[in-house]
C-alpha cells in the first residue's frame, strides 16, 4: 500500500511538471513575433546575428512585441542579455503590461540599483527602487527572470531577487491587462538580448 501510495505521488509530480509548458520561445533567429525594429535618433533596435540588437542615445529606446501567452494564467518570462558596459549611468531592462508608449511596467537595471515604474496614460503611478549589485565593466552578461502569480510581479537578476510589484485588484481582475513586451535601454547602453523564454 505505501509503495503505490509513492507511485501515485510521483505520477502526480510528473503530471504537475507536464502541465507547465513553454508557450513562446524566442532565439531571434528571425522577427516572427513581431518585435519593433527603428533606426533613428533615439538609436538602434533591429534583430541580427542571432539577437535583437539595441544601441541607444539620450532618450528611451524600446522594442516591443504582443507575447504568445495569457494573461490570466501565471507564466515565468526569462532572458538573457549581453551589455557592453556596466556603469552607474547606461540602464537597460524589460516592459511588461505594454499597450503603448504611454502604458506600460518598466524595470530596469543599471550598476547599483533596480528600479521600477508604473506608467498608465503618459503619468508616472507607481515607482520602487531597490539597491542591486551587479557586476562592473564592458561585455556583462546578465539573466533576467519575472515570475507573474497573477497579482504580482517577481523581478530577479541573475538569479537573484530584485524587487516585486503587487497591487490590489478587484475579483476577476487581473494585474496584467495586455501580453505586450519588450526591451529598453538608454543613456547609450548598447546592448544584445537573447533565448526569450515564456513557461505557463
Amino acid at each position: 500500500m505505501i509503495r503505490f501510495f509513492f507511485s501515485f505521488l510521483a505520477l502526480l509530480c510528473c503530471v504537475a511538471v507536464d502541465m507547465s509548458a513553454q508557450v513562446m520561445e524566442d532565439d531571434f533567429g528571425s522577427n516572427q513575433f513581431g518585435w519593433t525594429e527603428s533606426v533613428g535618433k533615439r538609436g538602434v533596435a533591429v534583430i541580427r546575428d542571432g539577437v535583437l540588437h539595441m544601441e541607444s542615445k539620450g532618450k528611451p529606446l524600446t522594442s516591443t512585441c504582443y507575447g504568445s501567452f495569457d494573461i490570466n494564467k501565471p507564466f515565468i518570462l526569462q532572458v538573457e542579455a549581453l551589455a557592453k558596459k556596466i556603469d552607474d549611468d547606461k540602464i537597460f531592462g524589460i516592459l511588461l503590461d505594454y499597450e503603448d508608449d504611454q502604458n506600460y511596467i518598466l524595470f530596469y537595471i543599471c550598476e547599483d540599483e533596480a528600479n521600477l515604474e508604473v506608467v498608465k496614460e503618459d503619468k508616472l503611478v507607481g515607482r520602487k527602487q531597490e539597491a542591486l549589485k551587479l557586476k562592473k565593466g564592458k561585455r556583462v552578461g546578465v539573466e533576467f527572470e519575472v515570475e507573474y502569480n497573477l497579482n504580482e510581479l517577481i523581478y530577479k537578476v541573475n538569479g537573484v531577487r530584485a524587487m516585486s510589484y503587487r497591487r490590489r485588484v478587484a475579483k476577476d481582475e487581473f494585474l496584467l491587462g495586455t501580453s505586450g513586451i519588450g526591451f529598453f535601454a538608454r543613456q547609450g547602453q548598447v546592448i544584445d538580448f537573447d533565448n526569450l523564454k515564456i513557461i505557463q
